[in-house]
C-alpha cells in the first residue's frame, strides 16, 4: 500500500511538474511566432482579413510579397524597400514602375525626412500619364498587429498623376519593411489584423 502512495505521489508530481513547465513556455512559444530580428529570415505571413500574404526579404532592397485571394488569384508584388510596388503580376494583370531610376533612391527613416519617386506606370505594357510619389516621415508610434507590437513610422504619401492627387499615410515597420497600415485624411486607419513568421 505503502509503495503504490508513493507512486502516485511521484506521477502526480511528474505532472505538475509538466503542466507548470508548460505554462512557463507558452508565453516564449507565443512570442517566437511574432517576426523578430532573429527569425526574420525565415519570411512572414500577414493577414489583411480577406486574403494572406506571405512575405520575404530579397536582397538589401526587394522585398516580395505573395497574396493568396479567396477566388483563387494569386498576386506577387515586387516591393522596394517595402515602401512602394514596383511590379505587381497576377492572374488579372501585370503592372509596374518604368523608369523610375531607383538605384540610389532611399528614405531615410526619421521625422522630417523626405524623399520622391517620378515614373511611368506600365499596365499590360501600355503606358500611363506619368505619376509623382512624394514621401515625408512625420514621426513614430507602436503598433500592435495581432498578438505582436512594432514600431512604426507615419509616413506622409501624396501620389500625382494625370487621374489627379491621392494623400493617406503609410505606417511602415523597419524590422519587417512593410507597410502595415494605412491612415486616411478622415482619420479612419486600415491595418494588417496579425502577422506570423512563416514555418
Amino acid at each position: 500500500m505503502g509503495m503504490r502512495f508513493k507512486t502516485r505521489g511521484a506521477r502526480f508530481k511528474s505532472r505538475s511538474a509538466i503542466a507548470a513547465a508548460a505554462c512557463l513556455l507558452a508565453p516564449v512559444v507565443a512570442a517566437a511566432a511574432c517576426p523578430s530580428e532573429a527569425n526574420l529570415d525565415r519570411g512572414f505571413a500577414i493577414d489583411g482579413g480577406s486574403a494572406k500574404s506571405e512575405v520575404r526579404h530579397l536582397g538589401d532592397h526587394f522585398v516580395q510579397a505573395t497574396t493568396r485571394y479567396p477566388d483563387g488569384v494569386v498576386q506577387t508584388d515586387l516591393y522596394h524597400d517595402g515602401l512602394f510596388a514596383i511590379s505587381r503580376v497576377s492572374a488579372r494583370g501585370a503592372t509596374m514602375m518604368y523608369q523610375a531610376g531607383l538605384e540610389d533612391w532611399r528614405l531615410e527613416m526619421k521625422p522630417g525626412a523626405k524623399a520622391s519617386v517620378t515614373y511611368i506606370p506600365l499596365v499590360d505594357s501600355k503606358p500611363l500619364a506619368q505619376t509623382t510619389v512624394e514621401l515625408e516621415v512625420k514621426g513614430s508610434e507602436t503598433l500592435q498587429l495581432g498578438a505582436c507590437s512594432y514600431t512604426v513610422f507615419v509616413i506622409s504619401e501624396t501620389r500625382q498623376s494625370g487621374q489627379g492627387t491621392r494623400q493617406y499615410d503609410q505606417l511602415y515597420a523597419p524590422l519587417l519593411k512593410f507597410v502595415v497600415a494605412r491612415r486616411y485624411p478622415d482619420g479612419e486607419t486600415k491595418a494588417y489584423r496579425g502577422v506570423e513568421v512563416l514555418n
